[in-house]
């Protein structure tokens, strides 16, 4: 590895040939992994959901209500911040990984109607392809 005289490395301009066949390959990996991520995110999301439905709500009401009828805060319903936050998290990761098993498909398709193409990879998209998810 060659260092330029400022000591960093020319590694971002490594370039390295795959197939299109094997993009597509590593391309539909990662779809179905996003794709299985995705769907464990909507059981989790269910899951929240029943718990809402089970015991989410909090039932506030003003102390002077019981005292008089016309003093005190109307009565308020609201989901326990803890289980908004979960459903807030599921809805986000389902968004996410819905975004990238459209994106890894986009490149299934491009790829797989061109299997035998040679393509130059940089470091970066080769993390796309075959780096960790």
């Amino acid at each position: 590895m060659k260092y330029h005289s400022t000591g960093v490395s020319n590694r971002k301009d490594w370039e390295f040939t795959y197939t299109a066949e094997a993009l597509a390959k590593a391309a539909r990996a990662k779809k179905d992994y996003r794709q299985g991520r995705m769907a464990w995110w909507e059981v989790k999301k269910e899951e929240v959901i029943a718990e809402i439905k089970a015991s989410g709500l909090e039932f506030n009401e003003s102390l002077a209500v019981s005292y008089s009828s016309n003093v005190g805060r109307a009565p308020q319903l609201a989901v326990k911040p803890d289980l908004q936050n979960k459903i807030q998290e599921c809805h986000s990761k389902i968004q996410e990984h819905m975004s990238a098993v459209r994106e890894y498909d986009g490149w299934v398709q491009v790829l797989e109607a061109n299997p035998t193409n040679s393509l130059s990879l940089t470091h970066d998209d080769w993390l796309f392809f075959f780096g960790a998810n």
